[in-house]
């Protein structure tokens, strides 16, 4: 199951965040016109399991690591 999320402005992802998501079965779709983060702490495995699709219009952040792991997932 995958759960669609629409941000406007500032959404910060923290490890403990995508830690529930996956252990709740389920997997992201973000869509965020501003600014998205995800925390230094979150391995590039854990963005993999959790992020099935990423759009930012605007400005991400996020370790190169984790970025290079989701570089297929962007739109």
């Amino acid at each position: 199951m995958t759960r669609k999320t629409l941000v406007l402005g500032l959404h910060h992802y923290s490890r403990q965040d995508l830690e529930a998501v996956r252990d709740s079965g389920k997997k992201l779709q973000v869509r965020v016109l501003g600014l998205a983060t995800i925390a230094e702490d979150v391995s590039p495995e854990l963005a993999l399991a959790t992020i099935d699709e990423i759009a930012v219009l605007g400005a991400f952040h996020a370790s190169e690591a984790v970025k290079r792991a989701l570089a297929s997932r962007m739109r």
